[in-house]
């Protein structure tokens, strides 16, 4: 004979503990090359802002002294609800009365996700109660909407007053999506207060952190132009550089050839974003932490979108950036290609490493 109906959640009270982090920081240690190209034998070193760890802002508990918490070396973990006393009325027995709290008891975490990264926590529940009646709930709780994580976790059928625990379960949050804002983790045991006891249990909460900050977000509007594919800007190269541009072009077609213009004027922050891109890609490449396999696949795609070579670092600022260098092919022989760029005053000062790029004379 099955007495019950089931519980409803009632509201909860907070209060505050003392919070926890984890985050990974090996050390940042990378030789880097001055100039545009990375020529052999010329070293120097790039200084990255670190990165800012995802943290525990505050922690805070309804239960009414029903709620444990505690910080260990796996992380934060908490006991949820009264566990003290096994249920004495056997399968779908009378109800005990003062065994069993009634309501919902909710331990919260607040966390300030900065950089993003990782929230990685086991879970476990142990019950006499049916999961209609007594169950475990996990969500966040985040700008955009809550994110359920499990719901009505609890024992399967309909009897209670027989123990059931569940095998702990670990799961990791990502949250990167929401990047230099806050978010709370909610863990909540509903109880009906029928004596039969359930506890939620909580187990390592930790944060990590990738060491290497995300892409800079581009703000200027030519940038993004550029970023979104519209990249050849001839028209705000020098008037000395569309004045050999032109004349290359008349003197490759004379010598029924065409030239192929790859690069010409780039705007500032777009200049600072492959620098970015190559330098964060140099770390990243060989870095297999779980908390930088989201950044690590964005700019590997960017690296490789932008043709980026591990042999090239892009300079900080380059003559691309004054209007003052191009970058161009042509279907003429090397020959008659060089001919014509010096007779319309145009060099390479990288023939080997980079021979796509031209300047004035």
């Amino acid at each position: 004979m099955n007495c019950k109906s089931p519980s409803v959640p009632q509201g909860h009270r907070p209060s505050r503990t003392n919070p926890i982090f984890r985050t990974r920081w090996p050390l940042l240690a990378l030789s880097y090359l001055p100039l545009a190209l990375c020529l052999p034998g010329q070293l120097a070193q790039a200084q990255l802002p670190p990165a800012r760890p995802a943290v525990i802002a505050s922690t805070q508990d309804s239960g009414n002294g029903y709620i444990s918490s505690s910080t260990a070396a796996n992380g934060l973990s908490a006991l949820i609800s009264r566990w003290d006393t096994p249920y004495p009325g056997g399968p779908n027995g009378p109800q005990a009365p003062g065994l069993e709290p009634s309501g919902r008891r909710v331990f919260s975490i607040d966390v300030d996700v900065n950089d993003g990264g990782l929230a990685a926590f086991g879970y476990a529940i142990s019950t006499y109660d049916a999961g209609i009646y007594d169950w475990y709930d996990i969500h966040v709780e985040t700008p955009t909407g809550n994110v359920p994580i499990v719901t009505r976790l609890g024992q399967p059928g309909s009897t209670y007053g027989v123990l059931f625990e569940s095998p702990v379960v670990t799961r990791s949050i990502n949250l990167n999506p929401w990047r230099n804002q806050r978010v709370r983790f909610v863990f909540a045991v509903t109880n009906d207060g029928w004596g039969d006891q359930t506890q939620g249990r909580l187990i390592g909460f930790t944060l990590s952190t990738c060491t290497v900050p995300p892409l800079t977000p581009l703000t200027d509007a030519t940038a993004i132009s550029f970023e979104g594919g519209a990249s050849l800007d001839t028209a705000n190269l020098t008037q000395r550089m569309r004045t050999a541009l032109s004349c290359v072009q008349t003197a490759a077609a004379a010598a029924g050839g065409t030239v192929t213009v790859a690069s010409a004027y780039r705007p500032p922050q777009y200049q600072q974003h492959l620098r970015e891109v190559w330098d964060k890609w140099d770390l990243l490449r060989d870095m297999r932490e779980p908390e930088c396999v989201e950044l690590r696949t964005q700019v590997q795609a960017e690296f490789q979108r932008h043709g980026l070579l591990l042999t090239q670092r892009p300079a900080a600022s380059s003559q691309h950036t004054l209007g003052e260098a191009i970058d161009m092919r042509s279907s003429l022989t090397a020959a008659q290609f060089a001919t014509a760029t010096t007779g319309c005053l145009l060099n390479r000062p990288l023939p080997v490493t980079d021979p796509v790029h031209y300047v004035h004379q």
